[in-house]
């Protein structure tokens, strides 16, 4: 049905109840008349049994299906008039609106693009990660070896495939300046798994993973653009990876990243991809290295798919008793679910949080309209007495606060606009997932519904209130009756404005003191004025053990020479690095081949002077020196942790241990002595202790990737100019990467923590302020309503300090009510924020009895200005309109 035809039936059904009401009336005065009453007194007492024509005729409407519709816009229209009568009320309410519901749009947008959101990639839902456990060294979510790749892939019915890929670095050269890129060494099938095509040219096949076939590569968009300027004719063209010419056979999407969990070691910036090109189930059982990935089939579920793993791993533990699979386990998770598992606890954490600041603006605000409820108690008594039932008010004031809110959410868009700006500029490059913050079309339905509801919760009460309208002492004039039962429940308001004040401000205070942790946890090195860079000699170019041994210690020895440098040395890895970090096992000489499967530390190869130039302190024994080459027998350096795990309360130096190491590419077990005992050392994450360290020399155990650190007298980015300069000396085609102060290693391993943090210290600075303007606007109301009674007790001899007393004790009762709760409250939710704290308790007393002393503090002068302001009230002013 049309508009005007909706219309117009609108106006005939007015015409028919009209006339239907006339009809009956006449009849009522004409029974009247004929029984010997005059007109005028027939019709009177026909009025009279109607109760009202008017009244009637509302009560009629409202029968009608559409009736709602039909007064929705006059509703609005009369809605906004009101506002617009009012603009300091109009103005609070929204902005107070507006800054709950901006909070919760800003969160959510966040949710959306971490957990809410698929991957992008196709059926997301069906990628698997396939991670190892190895039970016997009591470790978990450890790579699979090659051989474990190809049992998977071959005896699994539920996984349609599986692939793997291990990320390393290389350096491109050739067109424009040298480059260091990650680049991942992947099975044939692993981005054909992932279900996006490469945009120009092809993926791998099982073709390229042989030795027959020429070296091929598949590269990003963005190197595509960076090294051949968007050549359209990349395909077949040939890029220069450490020296050795790989044709280019594909270009992947703009759009595409590698999205793993963190602890998975596969940066999302990875720019180009090779297939491996050797026999990976030849390769050593016990050297896992390989990320594993799988896609379910089409009905297969991920239990069913962890039970088959599980039998899997049970045929292998069956087939290799005595090696090192004999306490493996495959377990297997969504690769969604597992890339999102650190960071949803946190989260939801905030989205929660802003819940609860959305419920303290609405408390505000649902004040703000129960005071003005007071002021309009006239206007809804006349209401009232024209013949609106007491739906029909409630229903207009909830048009009015819903009206009232969806004005706060617009507002709130704007201000989540800059939010997510705010928040994108604090995001850790750890949490890749939130680069896809934006508001959606998801968000904005989030923003209407959030918005919807506010003015629902915040508007249902003051309508009720409002509607208990006594309209004889409203219309005798005096009306102070409407509104003398509402401080109870304004104080309730109050109450609950200060329990979820103080549930945000024990989060965030918790937040603060883990993040406090953090900055002072002992690293077991000094990062302060310590430059470092990352190089990778080619193969090429550096084919032999020696050829790397005298490119990575004469430069050494160079650096060290220059100018404002106090010591330099090399080690594989850095701590908080994002490659994947080698470990092995290690075991006493002469134990039993299932005994040598049971211990796993991190293996670092280090050149002399490392531990000078990270400031790590030698406990015990020497440091490595250049002697300490192949030719020599093999030595090591422990952490304390493996010492006395090895030697309790013995000296580790000159004792022996058996360790895995590589030369020439192979990797061979060996016994070796230890030379030196460092401290222990974070290496993957600030908390926890991790794995034990075994430094090897670097002459004994060459790596394909080498950091330098340099430790300088003054500001370690003054050198890079001449780190570049020395290192060029040696190759001018050898590429300098994460060319950084160590510091930033640090500062990115905090970062995931001080994010939180400040979004917590955030919302519960919101909070606070929020109520902290309920606190003061219900007792500044409170006062003004009993003014007359305040003038009273002052002309009957009551001193200031008596009224004074009177007003801070009704609103200090509503905050130390809404503390006890708060407190009650908090011990009961805060230990689901265990996962995200380090080294303070959930229930940390100093925390709690902080925030209680310093929420009940901010109430205390909340409540002073209105007690204030009640000091001096004149009587005689005061009496004057009693």
């Amino acid at each position: 049905m049309s508009f005007w035809r909706r219309q117009h039936a609108a106006t005939q059904w007015e015409e028919n109840l009209n006339d239907e009401l006339r009809f009956h009336l006449e009849k009522q005065t004409a029974l009247y008349v004929s029984a010997g009453m005059s007109p005028e007194d027939a019709r009177r007492k026909a009025l009279l049994e109607f109760g009202g024509l008017e009244s009637v005729k509302e009560d009629c409407r409202e029968h009608r299906r559409t009736f709602w519709l039909a007064t929705l816009w006059t509703d609005l229209h009369y809605g906004l008039r009101m506002l617009r009568m009012n603009p300091g009320f109009a103005a609070i309410a929204i902005l107070t609106l507006a800054l709950g519901i901006g909070a919760n749009t800003a969160i959510f947008s966040v949710l959306d693009a971490v957990v809410l959101k698929p991957l992008p990639y196709p059926q997301a839902n069906r990628l698997v990660l396939i991670w190892t456990d190895i039970k016997n060294a009591g470790q978990t979510r450890v790579p699979s070896s090659g051989p474990d790749l190809f049992d998977i892939r071959h005896r699994s019915k539920l996984l349609q495939d599986v692939g793997g890929i291990w990320v390393g670095s290389a350096a491109v050269t050739g067109n424009g300046e040298p480059e260091q890129i990650k680049v991942g060494q992947t099975t044939a099938n692993f981005l054909s798994l992932l279900g996006i095509p490469a945009a120009k040219g092809r993926l791998f096949t099982a073709e390229d993973e042989s030795e027959r076939s020429g070296p091929v590569i598949v590269i990003t968009d963005g190197l595509w653009r960076r090294k051949f300027g968007g050549d359209e004719n990349i395909i077949g063209r040939s890029l220069i990876i450490d020296g050795r010419a790989l044709t280019v056979v594909g270009v992947m999407p703009a759009t595409f990243r590698l999205i793993f969990p963190a602890d998975a070691s596969v940066p999302a910036d990875v720019q180009a991809w090779v297939p491996f090109r050797y026999d990976l189930s030849g390769a050593p059982r016990d050297l896992n290295y390989l990320r594993p990935i799988g896609r379910l089939r089409s009905g297969a579920t991920l239990p069913q798919a962890r039970e088959e793993l599980h039998s899997i791993a049970a045929q292998l533990r069956a087939e290799y008793p005595v090696d090192s699979k004999a306490g493996i386990d495959f377990e297997a998770f969504s690769l969604q679910q597992d890339t999102t598992r650190e960071t949803q606890p946190a989260v939801l954490a905030l989205f929660v949080g802003v819940g609860l600041v959305l419920l303290i603006a609405c408390a505000n605000v649902a004040n703000l309209l129960l005071s003005r409820a007071g002021l309009r108690h006239r206007e809804i008594a006349l209401r009232a007495t024209l013949g609106a039932s007491r739906g029909r008010i409630i229903r207009q004031l909830l048009t009015e606060s819903v009206f009232l809110s969806l004005l706060g959410g617009v507002a709130g868009l704007l201000l989540s606009w800059n939010a997510m700006k705010w928040l994108l500029a604090l995001r850790p490059k750890s949490m890749v997932l939130l680069e896809g913050v934006k508001i959606n079309f998801q968000v904005l339905g989030y923003a209407f519904a959030v918005s919807l509801l506010a003015g629902i919760i915040f508007g249902l009460a003051p309508s009720l209130q409002a509607s208990k309208t006594d309209l004889n002492e409203t219309m005798k004039g005096g009306g102070r009756g409407i509104v003398s039962g509402k401080q109870r429940f304004n104080s309730l308001l109050v109450a609950t404005e200060v329990a979820l004040g103080f549930l945000l401000l024990v989060g965030a205070g918790l937040m603060t003191r883990t993040f406090a942790r953090l900055i002072n946890v002992d690293t077991g090195f000094q990062p302060d004025h310590v430059l470092t860079f990352q190089i990778s000699p080619p193969e090429s170019r550096y084919p032999k053990d020696e050829d790397h041994v005298r490119l990575i210690y004469q430069l050494k020895k160079n650096l060290e020479a220059l100018p404002g440098v106090e010591s330099v040395g090399g080690v594989h890895l850095l701590p908080f690095d994002d490659y994947a970090n080698w470990y092995s096992y290690y075991w006493r000489p002469g134990a039993a081949p299932q005994d040598q499967n049971t211990l796993l530390a991190d293996h670092r190869s280090i050149t002399p002077g490392f531990f000078k130039a990270m400031g790590i302190p030698l406990l015990a024994g020497r440091d490595f020196d250049d002697a300490d080459n192949a030719a020599r027998r093999r030595v090591v350096i422990v952490d304390e942790s493996l010492a006395q795990q090895m030697w309790p309360n013995e000296s580790g130096v000159g004792k022996e241990l058996n360790v895995e190491t590589i030369h020439e590419g192979d990797f061979s077990r060996a016994t070796a002595v230890v030379v030196g005992v460092a401290k222990h050392t974070k290496y993957l994450q600030l908390a926890g202790n991790g794995r034990p360290q075994i430094y090897e020399p670097y002459a004994q155990s060459t790596r394909e990737i080498m950091a330098f650190a340099i430790r300088t007298t003054g500001d370690p980015l003054a050198l890079i100019g001449a780190v570049r300069a020395e290192v060029a000396k040696f190759d001018t085609n050898l590429p300098l990467a994460k060319v950084r102060p160590m510091e930033d290693y640090v500062r990115e391993a905090r970062a995931a923590a001080r994010f939180t943090m400040l979004l917590a210290l955030a919302l519960a600075g919101l909070a606070l302020a929020l109520a902290s303007i309920g606190i003061y606007g219900v007792t500044s109301y409170s006062v003004a309503q009993r003014k007359n009674e305040i003038g009273i007790r002052m002309a009957l001899g009551a001193q200031a300090s008596d009224i004074l007393k009177i007003v801070l004790t009704q609103g200090m009762s509503a905050v130390c009510t809404g503390v006890a709760i708060g407190l009650a409250l908090s011990l009961l939710v805060t230990p689901m924020l265990s996962s995200l704290l380090f080294g303070v308790r959930s229930t940390d007393v100093l925390t709690f009895v902080a925030v209680a002393l310093f929420l009940s503090a901010v109430g205390l002068l909340a409540c002073c200005i209105p007690a204030w302001r009640a000091m001096r009230v004149d009587p005689i002013v005061a009496l004057r309109y009693e």
